[in-house]
């Protein structure tokens, strides 16, 4: 199955991209730069064009605009990249019968505290990365191919800005002054874990939309805290702090409940110290090439 991989060159489109490979499967990596193919999904003619041009069998689509800041002052951007151009993935996977993969968030709930979301449950869009990413699901389920995954990811990039993960790992190794969020919920599954997933589902022929994430609902404040316990390291000069106290207004009730997804994988989706312990294996090499090259 030829697939076309697009925001390949991301920390989830690495990802998939890797687990794609280990099975085979004929891949086409594009993204904005540093890509075998290069194109910028904001534009409709170019993203066109490479679907004539390259006529895959799939289509996944990892490429987000995921800065919820930068989405907040720029809202026609996030548009364009969020949301506009699953119009037309749709579009060509009604017309060609091709299949569609789209990653969405887990950024829709604002009420549940630890409570595990399923697909039904009603959503609060509080700025505009999660209104342009719930636009840009609805438009992927105009597809009867379409399958449309809500998730949180962790993980390790090793390039440009440092991951959520590798900030957190790098607080934690050197004890420095952060706020742990205690109030904000997450099912936030490692990469891994998601590409491996993610695939399954594809070849098991799963359509409409899944919440595919960590099994277990946990804080920012207790994935930081678990790094700390497997390094087997204290953090003394954290403090626990609030969501509420940044900038743009963020929807914290994260939790997903994914037994949807695994009643079709026929497996359990990875928990809070599974998830740990995936980054950190996935960090030591990563740090390793980093101090060879220094």
């Amino acid at each position: 199955m030829k697939t076309l991989l697009l925001g390949s060159t991301g920390l989830l489109g690495q990802a998939v991209a890797r687990e794609a490979r280990r099975r085979g499967v004929e891949l086409r990596e594009a993204a904005r730069r540093s890509a075998p193919i290069q194109v910028d999904i904001a534009d409709d003619v170019a993203l066109c064009a490479l679907l004539d041009a390259e006529q895959p069998d799939l289509v996944v689509n990892c490429a987000a605009l995921v800065d919820i800041d930068l989405c907040e002052r720029d809202p026609a951007l996030a548009w364009r990249i969020n949301a506009r151009p699953l119009a037309f993935l749709a579009a060509w996977s009604t017309a060609t019968g091709g299949r569609l993969l789209h990653v969405s968030t887990d950024q829709y709930f604002t009420e549940g505290h630890a409570t595990a979301h399923d697909e039904t449950a009603s959503v609060s869009l509080v700025n505009e990365y999660a209104r342009s990413k719930f636009a840009g699901e609805a438009f992927a389920l105009t597809a009867a191919n379409a399958l449309v995954l809500r998730t949180s990811i962790v993980g390790i990039r090793g390039w440009e800005q440092p991951t959520f993960a590798e900030w957190t790992i790098d607080a934690v190794e050197n004890d420095r002054p952060v706020t742990l969020f205690s109030d904000a919920w997450s099912s936030s599954i490692d990469v891994a874990a998601f590409a491996r997933a993610a695939v399954d589902m594809v070849e098991a022929g799963a359509s409409g939309l899944y919440n595919l994430a960590a099994h277990e609902v946990y804080t920012k404040e207790q994935f930081v805290r678990e790094i700390a316990r497997q390094r087997g390291l204290n953090l003394t000069a954290a403090k626990t702090g609030s969501v509420r106290m940044l900038s743009t207004p963020r929807a914290h009730c994260l939790g997903l409940d994914v037994r949807r997804a695994e009643a079709v994988l026929g497996y359990g989706l990875p928990h809070l110290a599974d998830v740990v312990t995936s980054v950190l294996q996935q960090y030591r090499p990563s740090t390793l090439q980093r101090e060879i090259v220094s």
